[in-house]
Parts: C-alpha cells; structure tokens; sequence
C-alpha cells in the first residue's frame, strides 16, 4: 500500500509539472502593420469612368470602388463593381482586390480576383510626388502585362493610364475617379 501512495505522489507530482510547463507564457507573435498613413484619402467610394481607349472599346465603362481597411489594418480591400458597357460584356463584373507592403522587398503590391475567374497581381514602389506607377506582374489567362500610372489630381480625384502590349498592338486605356 506504501508503495501504490508513494507511486501516486510521484505522478500527480509529475503531472503538476508539466501543468506548469504547460501555463508558461508564450512568445508574443510580432503585428507589424504597414503604414497606410499616405492612403487614407483613398478610403471610401469612388466613381471611376474609362475617358479613352486606344482600341476603341471600354470608353465610357463605369465602375464604383469601395475601399476600406481589412484583416487588422494589415491591407487595405477594393470592392468593384462594373455594370456591362458594351454588347460584348454583357455581365456586371464583380472583383475584390487588396494592397499590402511587402516589407522585404520594400514595395506596395496588390492581387485581386474577379466573378470572371481572373487574377492579378502587381506591384509599386511607391508614390514619387503624386504619381504612383503599378507594373502588373501575373495574370491568370496569360493576359499580356501592362504598366498603371495613377495621378492623385486631389483627395476626391485621380486620373490614371495603362499601357499595355497586346499581340494585336500597345492599348492604352485613362481613367478617372472621384470619391463621393
């Protein structure tokens, strides 16, 4: 009987060590946000409207940003919507796309997805006085890549332009933007 007490003793000794091994206080995972401080302006709803196309197709196209600070003020996300414009899109294209800082390489980035099936990405080194320039790096269908340069005209207005070379030439598209 001794013996089972002193077994006993020895293992809810055991066990109250490794309770207490247990309870020790775990090393606090680091929450670096990025610096969104240069783009607060941007948050909101913005009216976007296509001024020119090189091709001749999408002048006119509309399209409503909504952008808002997501996953803990580590991104910030875009809701687009852009109703039909011509006969050959007759679907409301739906998209969310979202900015982060890769602190690594040191540059801004964006990726989003579309109701089409596509994906995007590209990136930016920053703003340059009031120009931003995002050099697309990845498109889903194997689209070719075009260069964006967005003009902050003011707090409520940008103007932007995309060049991009396609087989059937370079399209250059300008839109511009206004927050309601």
């Amino acid at each position: 009987m001794f013996y089972f007490r002193l077994l006993a003793g020895a293992f809810a000794a055991a066990l109250c060590c490794v309770s207490f091994a247990a309870a020790q206080t775990a090393t606090p995972v680091p929450d670096v946000k990025p610096d969104f401080s240069g783009w607060q302006w941007m948050i909101g709803t913005w009216n976007c409207k296509t001024t020119a196309n090189s091709m001749g197709r999408g002048a006119g196209r509309t399209e409503t940003d909504v952008n808002t600070m997501t996953m803990d003020g580590h991104y910030i996300l875009t809701d687009s919507t852009s109703k039909p414009f011509d006969k050959a899109r007759t679907t409301t294209l739906v998209s969310k796309s979202w900015m982060g800082w890769d602190k690594v390489k040191k540059q801004w980035y964006t990726f989003g997805i579309s109701n089409f099936g596509g994906f995007g990405m590209s990136t930016s080194p920053g703003w340059k006085g009031d120009k931003i320039v995002w050099t697309d790096t990845y498109a889903s269908d194997g689209g070719s890549l075009g260069v964006t340069t967005v003009t902050k005209v003011s707090d409520m207005k940008t103007t932007s332009t995309n060049v991009t070379k396609t087989p059937k030439g370079t399209e250059t598209t300008s839109d511009e933007c206004t927050k309601s």
